[in-house]
C-alpha cells in the first residue's frame, strides 16, 4: 500500500506542476497579443477620414492640407486624418451616407439638392443625416472655350464636356444650363481625355465646377485659341442670370488664376457656389461622434495656420462662422463657434469694421446690395484682408 501512496502523492505532486505550468503559459503568450490589441484600439480611436475626388481636385489639396496640419504623428493617441481619393460631388455625399470606415468628405452645397431628384430614396431626410463642419471655400463654374465659340449662348447644340457622372461638375452643369436655357450636346469624359478633345476640335467646351485655379486648364494659351466665357446678365439675359443667383454667388476668373488665359484688367464674370466640409451626423457622445468632435476643435484651433505658405491659395476665402442656407452644422462644430465667439470678438469686430470700409469704396451710391451680391464682395474683401495683415 505505501508503494500506491507514494504513487498517489507524485501524482497529486505532478498535478499540482502542471497546473501552475497551464496558469503561467497562456499568461506569458497573452502578453504579446494584448499589446496588439491594445495598439489596435489607440490606432483607430483617433483616425477620422476626409472622402476628396482625384489627385489633382481642390477637395484632395485642401484635405491633404487637412492632414498636414492636424496630425499629431509623435502623440500617443493623437490625432490623424486619412485623406481617401473619391469620385467628387454628390458620390461623396453617398460615401458619407453609406461607406464603413467614412467620417466626412469635400461636396459642393447644391449636390445634395440636385442629387435628391435623381436619387430620392438615398437622400431620403438627408439634411438630417448629413451636417456641415464648414464652408471651406468657393467653387467656380468655369468653362473654357475654343475661339469660335464668342458667348456662352453660342453653346447652344455644341457638345461640352461636363466631366464625370455624379462629380459636382455634372451636377452644376445640368442645373446652370437648364436654368439658363441653353441646349448642349454633354460628354463625359475624364479631365486629360477633355483636355486633347478640346484641343483637336471634338468638342467646344469643358467645365470644371471647382475652387479656381485648377490644373484641368494648365497648358492652355489664349494664344493657342482658348478663352474662358463670361457668365453674367449680359452673356445669359438679365432674368435667366437673376435664376441662376438663386443658387450661386457671383464670383470672378483672375489673371493670377490663369496668367495665360486672362488678362490683368480682363477679369472673367462667373458664378461660384459653397465647397463643404460635411459629416455624418452621429448620435452625441458616440465613439464616432467623439472622433469627429476631437477633429473639429483641432482644426478650428488651428485654423490660422492654413493661411501660411505653400498652403492651398483658396484657404485664403474660408470663414469658418459662415452659415450656410438650408445646412445645418455639425453639433460640436456649432458647440466650438458658441464657445470662442468672447475670444474671437475683438478680431470680429476689427474685421466687420474693415469690411464695412471695403464696400463702401465698392457701392453704387443709393443701390442696395444683394445678400448675393454682399458674398461675392465678402470673399473678394478676405483676400484683400489677408495681403492686408
Amino acid at each position: 500500500m505505501s508503494y500506491f501512496k507514494k504513487l498517489a502523492t507524485r501524482c497529486v505532486y505532478l498535478a499540482v506542476l502542471f497546473g501552475c505550468v497551464i496558469s503561467i503559459v497562456p499568461a506569458t503568450a497573452e502578453s504579446p497579443f494584448s499589446a496588439y490589441q491594445e495598439r489596435k484600439k489607440q490606432a483607430n480611436e483617433s483616425v477620422v477620414t476626409i472622402m476628396g475626388s482625384g489627385t489633382a481636385s481642390p477637395y484632395t489639396r485642401l484635405a491633404e492640407d487637412i492632414q498636414n496640419v492636424v496630425d499629431e504623428p509623435n502623440v500617443p493617441g493623437g490625432l490623424r486624418v486619412l485623406p481617401i481619393l473619391g469620385r467628387g460631388g454628390a458620390q461623396n455625399a453617398i460615401d458619407v451616407l453609406l461607406l464603413k470606415g467614412v467620417d466626412m468628405g469635400v461636396v459642393e452645397a447644391d449636390d445634395i439638392s440636385q442629387a435628391r431628384v435623381k436619387d430620392p430614396a438615398v437622400f431620403a431626410n438627408v439634411e438630417q443625416r448629413i451636417h456641415y463642419i464648414t464652408k471651406l471655400a468657393n467653387s467656380e463654374f468655369q468653362v473654357l472655350a475654343r475661339r469660335e465659340i464668342k458667348t456662352f449662348a453660342d453653346l447652344e447644340g455644341r457638345k461640352v464636356n461636363f466631366f464625370k457622372k455624379l462629380s459636382s461638375t455634372e451636377i452644376a452643369c445640368n442645373a446652370v444650363f437648364k436654368a439658363a436655357q441653353i441646349n448642349v450636346v454633354p460628354t463625359y469624359y475624364d479631365q486629360e481625355e477633355a483636355g486633347a478633345r478640346l484641343r483637336s476640335g471634338d468638342i467646344d467646351a469643358m467645365v470644371r465646377y471647382a475652387g479656381a485655379p485648377h490644373n484641368a486648364f494648365s497648358g492652355f494659351k489664349g494664344d493657342d485659341g482658348f478663352h474662358f466665357l463670361s457668365i453674367d446678365a449680359d452673356s445669359v439675359g438679365a432674368e435667366r442670370y437673376s435664376e441662376l443667383l438663386k443658387t450661386y454667388s457671383p464670383a470672378l476668373l483672375k489673371n493670377e488664376y490663369y496668367p495665360q488665359l486672362i488678362a490683368n484688367d480682363r477679369p472673367v464674370p462667373t458664378i461660384a457656389g459653397s465647397m463643404l466640409l460635411v459629416v455624418y451626423n452621429w448620435p452625441v457622445n458616440s465613439e464616432r461622434y467623439t472622433r469627429v468632435a476631437k477633429f473639429v476643435a483641432k482644426f478650428f484651433d488651428n485654423i490660422a495656420k492654413f493661411q501660411g505658405p505653400g498652403r492651398h491659395p483658396k484657404w485664403k476665402e474660408i470663414n469658418i462662422a459662415y452659415e450656410v442656407p438650408g445646412w445645418t452644422r455639425f453639433k460640436a462644430a456649432q458647440q466650438w463657434l458658441d464657445g470662442h465667439k468672447e475670444a474671437d470678438a475683438s478680431t470680429g469686430g476689427r474685421v466687420k469694421t474693415d469690411f464695412d470700409t471695403f464696400l463702401k469704396t465698392r457701392q453704387v451710391a443709393g443701390t442696395a446690395i444683394s445678400k448675393e451680391e454682399r458674398e461675392a464682395l465678402f470673399q473678394q474683401f478676405m483676400a484683400w484682408y489677408s495681403k492686408k495683415k
